[in-house]
Order: C-alpha cells, then sequence, then structure tokens
C-alpha cells in the first residue's frame, strides 16, 4: 500500500484477517471468480440444472445418463461462483463522536477513551481489507446528515489505500439523517451485492425499517452493525451528569441511579425492535459493542452471515 502507517488499520490487523473468510448466503454479481454464488449459469463447481443440447457445447459436459434414459441430448449446467461487489457504509454523524473512558483501544490495545467512530472506523478498514484480500470489490459511503464520501468498489492495495485514507479524513460533525442517506444509497448502486452498515441508528425506527426494505427490494444482502458505547447501554454513572447532545447542543443534567432502570428498559427496546426488524427482512443484525475487541466482533459477523 502507498501508505504504511494508518490510523485504523495496521499488520497485527492484517494477519488475522489473512486466516478468515467473508461469505454470504444471498445471489451477488460479479465479474471474477470467487466465494460466491453468482445469477448467471456457467460450468463450474456446483451443479445447477440441465438445458439441452445446442451446437457448439462442449461434449464433456453432456449428461450421459439422462441421454440413455430420454434418447436426448442435454448439459449439466453449474453455478459459476463469483467476486462480491460491497459497500460499506459508515455513519460519520455527531452522535458518533461519543466514547467513555476506561476502554481497549481496538487498534493499540491501550487504555483509553474510544469513540464509536473510531470503533466503527476500524471494522470498516478490517472489513475493506478482509473483502479486498478475498478479490471482492469494496466500496466505502461516509455519510452524515449527507454522502460525505463515495468510494466506488475496488479492490488491491491503491485501491485499500485511498479507502483507509478516505476514512481518516472523515471528522463526525452535523446531524444524521439515515434513512435518507440510506435511500440515497440504494438509487446509487447499481448491481446487487452486499451493503454493511455501520452505524449507531440513531433516527426513528419506522423510517430505518423502510429504508431498509428500500436495499432489500433492490436485492442486495444488508448487515447491519448497531455501534453502541457500554454507557449508552447501561447508564453506568455514579453520580449526577450533564449530558450534552452532540447534534443540537442542548444539555441535561440528570442523576443516573433515578432513571437508570427506565433508561436501560428503553434502549432494550429499541435495540429489540431494531434486531426484530432486521430479523423479519432477512437482515444480519449485530450488536456491536465499543468494549468488544474488533477481531471479536469481525468473527461474530462472519459466523452470521455464513450460517443464517
Amino acid at each position: 500500500m502507498a501508505k504504511l502507517q494508518y490510523r485504523f488499520f495496521k499488520p497485527a490487523q492484517a494477519a488475522q484477517l489473512r486466516r478468515m473468510e467473508f461469505t454470504v448466503r444471498g445471489v451477488v454479481e460479479g465479474v471474477y471468480a470467487g466465494l460466491h454464488k453468482s445469477p448467471h449459469k456457467g460450468f463450474s463447481i456446483e451443479f445447477a440444472e440441465h438445458r439441452e443440447y445446442v451446437p457448439g457445447d462442449e461434449i464433456k459436459h453432456l449428461d450421459w445418463t439422462v441421454l440413455a434414459k430420454t434418447d436426448r441430448y442435454y448439459v449439466k449446467q453449474y453455478e459459476q461462483e463469483t467476486n462480491l461487489r460491497a459497500t460499506i457504509c459508515l455513519d460519520a454523524s455527531a452522535s458518533m463522536r461519543f466514547g467513555s473512558a476506561g476502554q481497549k483501544d481496538p487498534v493499540t490495545g491501550k487504555t483509553t477513551t474510544v469513540t464509536k467512530y473510531e470503533y466503527a472506523s476500524v471494522l470498516a478498514c478490517s472489513l475493506a481489507y478482509l473483502l479486498s484480500n478475498q478479490q471482492d470489490m469494496v466500496g466505502l459511503i461516509g455519510f452524515d446528515d449527507k454522502i460525505r464520501i463515495e468510494i466506488p468498489p475496488g479492490n488491491g492495495p491503491s485501491h485499500l489505500d485511498q479507502l483507509f485514507v478516505g476514512v481518516e479524513k472523515l471528522a463526525p460533525s452535523r446531524t444524521t439523517s439515515l434513512a435518507a442517506t440510506l435511500h440515497q444509497v440504494a438509487n446509487k448502486i447499481p448491481r446487487r451485492g452486499l451493503v454493511v452498515l455501520i452505524s449507531d441508528l440513531f433516527d426513528e425506527p419506522s423510517m430505518l425499517t423502510q429504508a431498509f426494505e428500500h436495499l432489500r427490494h433492490f436485492r442486495h444482502q444488508l448487515v447491519v452493525l448497531h455501534v453502541m458505547d457500554p454507557k449508552e447501554i447501561e447508564l453506568d454513572y455514579n453520580r449526577a451528569i450533564t449530558f450534552e447532545d452532540m447534534e443540537d447542543g442542548s444539555r441535561l443534567q440528570i442523576d443516573p441511579k433515578a432513571i437508570r432502570e427506565e433508561y436501560q428498559r428503553e434502549v432494550r427496546e429499541f435495540i429489540e425492535l431494531i434486531k426484530r426488524k432486521c430479523g423479519q427482512a432477512r437482515i444480519d443484525y449485530l450488536l456491536a459493542r465499543t468494549d468488544v475487541p474488533w477481531d471479536a466482533q469481525i468473527r461474530n459477523l462472519l459466523m452470521r452471515t455464513a450460517h443464517r
């Protein structure tokens, strides 16, 4: 790669990722041989169906058993395997700046304050490397209230360099319009493939559901990595604290002990609602807590996409 040092991707990550494999269940469209099933029939590995022989077909693909039974010439067709075209959608809105102290940095391992955006960026770069390393095509869309960066799918060292640098240049600073952005993404991607959304999902669930359905309408395989800080989930503070909305600047002073139980219940309900909606739409959902090591999170994701 052109750049030797990246903020969100280190050589140790590459070493671990080379031992992993990302496969998807759905049909994809691509241009190279790879790990994923193609909708285009050819002569490859896994048997799909027969079709009648036409002059020019290779005789080695004739099904002699069918010929003996029917006295008609048929050739075996197989499902080609193809590369995947993936688009990673990275939330760079202001709410992603939130982070709590006392966590291990996902790249360096040092105890520090890790923001949701930093954690999401490590996941995004790791997935990009993993996909590119297996000859798949991967692109990036970074957004807040609109699309801020768009890198079309590609692979190879120079492409990864462009993608890693692009992630570093994004700086969470504005409000979000997640559902509206996902509608734009659905209209932008010309071929069905994989869409990986990495976000804290701070939007109305009903609007998110409509955006998810839009992507599924175009037959994309959608993966949602729901990035949340443990403090957001548990409200684990032992003293009165002032919260500031990172998107509109409003402030609210609260006693966490007084509202913790109700707060945790509402957060659980929100997570379960999103998870249930994803399940109904056959979308892979993973709660990505920022206190879970990045490699464990990637392995959890790979198990879900491979075995569902």
